[in-house]
């Protein structure tokens, strides 16, 4: 899974699918499958290292199922996560020179100015593709993402931007994994201009507490 461990990454998946941690653990009491998200990405890491398909299959029936002890353990679990997500946005913004101005490890996210490009730039964390660098553009070689000239009076070969398929499954993966929806305009736009819903609304995000468990007699 990379940055996080099996467990933070489930833990950070139900999380952001607005579960908080006492319900996280309620569903996780008792052994459960975990997401077909994480395992399928789980799944892709073990076929990469383990040849023997029999021995690929055991492994992938450890991982499918977990549990959970407790609520409080579950708290631990998102706390770890986000500690490494904010440590690895921060890495990620220095060794780019980035003026950091804001970064929230718990909605996986940094934003950061960049005076050389003279640009805004985003740092999102996700499970499928890891840490994602965004920086903040209107165009790509003078043409929207259709190919379309951004400026009326310019001439463009009228291909679509070579990174069209690139930006469309790095937007994808950031609403799918942190659970945002585009209304049916933002659904219209060009991606230059919806990233920029896409990384507003994460920022917003209202996210579920952290609900430490009752212990009885309490």
């Amino acid at each position: 899974m990379g940055l996080l461990s099996t467990h933070e990454a489930v833990v950070w998946w139900e999380y952001h699918h607005g579960k908080p941690t006492s319900d996280i653990f309620s569903e996780y009491e008792k052994p459960k499958h975990i997401p077909d998200y994480i395992f399928s990405i789980l799944a892709k890491e073990i076929d990469s290292r383990i040849s023997n398909p029999k021995e690929a299959e055991k492994e992938k029936e450890k991982i499918s199922r977990m549990q959970f002890t407790s609520s409080a353990y579950v708290s631990r679990v998102l706390t770890r996560a986000k500690s490494k997500i904010e440590d690895s946005l921060k890495q990620h913004a220095n060794s780019h020179r980035l003026d950091i101005e804001n970064v929230n490890g718990e909605k996986g996210i940094l934003t950061g100015f960049d005076y050389q490009a003279n640009t805004n730039v985003y740092i999102v964390f996700t499970l499928g593709l890891g840490v994602i660098i965004w920086y903040e553009h209107t165009n790509y070689g003078g043409k929207l993402c259709d190919g379309t000239p951004y400026d009326p009076l310019a001439q463009t070969d009228g291909k679509q931007c070579p990174k069209l398929e690139e930006c469309r499954e790095t937007l994808d993966t950031i609403l799918k994994e942190y659970n945002l929806t585009l209304n049916p305009k933002e659904e219209e736009m060009y991606m230059t201009q919806q990233s920029i819903r896409i990384f507003g609304k994460l920022g917003a995000k209202q996210l579920p507490r952290y609900q430490r468990e009752t212990q009885e007699g309490e």
